[in-house]
C-alpha cells in the first residue's frame, strides 16, 4: 500500500481449523483411494468384483476406453518393433559378403522387369488356353465313362461298337435297316 495510507495489519487468508485440515486429509485420503480404483479398473476390468469398481458409469466407459486404445497403441508400436528389427537384420545381412551373394541370387530367381512379367502372363494364358480346350475335348470323348469304355474295348475286343461317342451309342453292331 501507499505510506500516505498509513500500516495496516497484514490480513491472513490462509485461517486453517482442524476441522478444516480433517476434511482435507479425508478428500486426499478418498482420492487416494479412488485413484487406485480406478487404476485396478483399467488393468483388468473383468477381475474386478462390483465393490472394487468405479461406481459411475461414465468413469467406467472412460477407462475401458483408455485401455483399449492403451491396448491398440502398444501392439501397434511392437509390429513396428518387428518390422523395424526384421529391417534392421536384412540390412545387416545384407551389407556383408553373404547379403551380396544373395541379393543377385535373388535377382536372377525373381527378375523385377516388366519384361519377364509380361512373358510370364504369356506363359500362363496359353497354359489357361490349351488346358481349357483338353479338358472340352476329354468332355467331347466322353468323359471318364468313355474313358472306361476305351478301356472295356481294348480288353473285351470288338463287342463295343467303334462308331459314335462313347457313353452314348454303345451295344453290339446292329444295322439300322
Amino acid at each position: 500500500m501507499a505510506p500516505s495510507r498509513g500500516t495496516h495489519p497484514p490480513i491472513s487468508h490462509t485461517t486453517s481449523t482442524p476441522s478444516d485440515e480433517k476434511a482435507l486429509t479425508q478428500q486426499s485420503n478418498s482420492a487416494l483411494a479412488n485413484a487406485k480404483r480406478n487404476f485396478t479398473y483399467l488393468i483388468s476390468p473383468t477381475s474386478t468384483t462390483t465393490s472394487t469398481r468405479p461406481t459411475r458409469l461414465r468413469t467406467r466407459a472412460l477407462l475401458r476406453t483408455l485401455r483399449y486404445i492403451s491396448q491398440f497403441i502398444l501392439w501397434r508400436l511392437v509390429r513396428w518393433a518387428k518390422y523395424a528389427a526384421v529391417g534392421a537384420l536384412v540390412a545387416g545381412i545384407g551389407a556383408t559378403a553373404f547379403g551380396s551373394v544373395i541379393t543377385g541370387a535373388a535377382w536372377i530367381a525373381a527378375p523385377p522387369t516388366i519384361g519377364v512379367s509380361v512373358m510370364a502372363s504369356v506363359i500362363w494364358g496359353v497354359g489357361k488356353f490349351a488346358a481349357r480346350r483338353l479338358h472340352r475335348r476329354w468332355e467331347r470323348e466322353g468323359g471318364d465313362v468313355g474313358h472306361e469304355r476305351r478301356e472295356m474295348e481294348e480288353m473285351e475286343g470288338s463287342s463295343v461298337r467303334r462308331e459314335g461317342a462313347y457313353g452314348v451309342d454303345v451295344g453290339p453292331r446292329v444295322m439300322p435297316w
